[in-house]
């Protein structure tokens, strides 16, 4: 098993959208909410697309993880931190942190987390006094 650093998610210069979600049919409605955020956001990069299908992605995959394990609702932060897009998944699970299983067997799951950290920049996740945050950086392309 391999597990994420532990470290606090970038400082954030300005909070772009906020979801609490309750249940796993919410996630679509997280998708579409991401797309459109960084689609209107300016100075995103060339290609907008592009980081909102690597957002868009990672952002579902670390939201949905997080009512699967937790048990309880997410709260999904996207933020602006010095001209990076952070995503930042809070659940009340604080005695487990995001560990990829290398041992589990093909189709039984578990490439969400794999997934977050080769679309990302920088991965990370840190526990809180009521849980812990999950969360994903995204550096627009020159």
């Amino acid at each position: 098993m391999i597990e994420w650093d532990v470290c606090r998610p970038p400082d954030a210069d300005e909070e772009l959208a906020r979801w609490s979600l309750h249940e796993a049919p919410e996630l679509s409605a997280l998708r579409t909410g991401l797309r459109a955020a960084v689609m209107a956001g300016a100075g995103f990069g060339p290609d907008p697309e592009d980081l909102a299908e690597r957002l868009v992605m990672v952002g579902t995959e670390l939201a949905g993880n997080a009512l699967r394990h937790a048990g309880s609702p997410a709260l999904v932060v996207l933020q602006r931190s010095a001209g990076t897009l952070v995503i930042v998944i809070s659940d009340s699970d604080a005695a487990t942190g995001p560990a990829v299983d290398r041992k589990r067997p093909a189709g039984q799951g578990g490439l969400g987390l794999v997934l977050a950290q080769r679309l990302a920049t920088s991965v990370g996740w840190h526990p809180t006094s009521g849980g812990k945050l999950v969360w994903a950086a995204f550096a627009p392309p020159p």
